[in-house]
């Protein structure tokens, strides 16, 4: 803890909000590994997803980044670090990678305010876009889910249940993740 303080107090805020970043991709990444395997909804969305695909969602130039990739149907997160993906989504700077991950705008406003960028294949971007939408209705509380989607997400009882189910393991999963630290 004193290492994480200390990197703080010498970067100032921009510190703070690199470990915050870190810490919103670190549950990002564990969440989307879970919500892959018990959401239809998200099973559905990256089904045309071609398999062994890498996404990375980070921050330029050189912020915090998790990687993503499609395996046997589902998400397998690999771990936090810039590494060679198929597809990049980068924020242009850690203000707005900050407002997107602490749930202060949607994805899709970041986009049209030109906040982020893709490498890759745009059409393949809108698809992570929307799967991490999908994902951050089970990780966000709900009243910013009204301040960040279009729609508020609506909840089947199912949906409910995968969301406390998040809620509860989220803390493990985070543990473990910190363990993965390359992209494979």
């Amino acid at each position: 803890m004193d290492g994480l303080l200390s990197l703080i107090k010498r970067q100032g805020s921009s510190g703070g909000k690199k470990a915050v970043a870190s810490v919103a991709l670190l549950a990002l990444g564990s969440t989307f590994e879970m919500v892959s395997e018990h959401s239809s909804e998200l099973k559905k969305e990256i089904a045309d997803w071609q398999d062994g695909v890498v996404m990375l969602l980070g921050v330029f130039p050189d912020g915090p980044a998790m990687s993503v990739k499609k395996e046997n149907g589902g998400i397998r997160f690999l771990g936090m670090g810039m590494c060679d993906a198929d597809l990049k989504v980068l924020f242009k700077n850690l203000d707005s990678a900050m407002m997107v991950l602490t749930g202060q705008m949607g994805a899709h406003t970041a986009f049209a305010q030109c906040r982020a960028v893709v490498y890759g294949n745009l059409g393949a971007g809108m698809q992570l876009s929307r799967a991490l939408n999908i994902v951050q209705k089970f990780i966000l509380p709900s009243f910013m889910l009204n301040r960040t989607f279009k729609r508020p997400p609506v909840f089947s009882s199912d949906d409910l249940l995968l969301k406390a189910r998040v809620m509860a393991t989220l803390a493990p999963r985070m543990i473990s993740g910190v363990m993965r630290r390359q992209c494979l």
